[in-house]
């Protein structure tokens, strides 16, 4: 586990707290915690979901055969 120090202003951390607590969180710590996990986890899952609709229907999508695949693949 990594330890950060957060900085913010009097008026932000007097809310969260106050949220925090209403909201049932143990410490204000608990609400950044989950709070980031939204943030970065469920959002990139669905940020991802829809780049493979997109995908599926063709939608935004550049179509290969195999051999321009290939040498795609092959630049990387």
């Amino acid at each position: 586990m990594k330890q950060i120090s957060l900085t913010m202003p009097d008026n932000l951390f007097e809310a969260s707290n106050e949220y925090s607590e209403e909201w049932g969180f143990r410490t204000l710590q608990e609400l950044i915690l989950d709070l980031l996990r939204k943030k970065v986890i469920e959002e990139n899952s669905e940020r991802y979901k829809e780049i493979e609709n997109r995908m599926k229907s063709g939608k935004g999508v550049k179509r290969l055969n195999q051999k321009q695949a290939i040498n795609y693949l092959r630049g990387l």
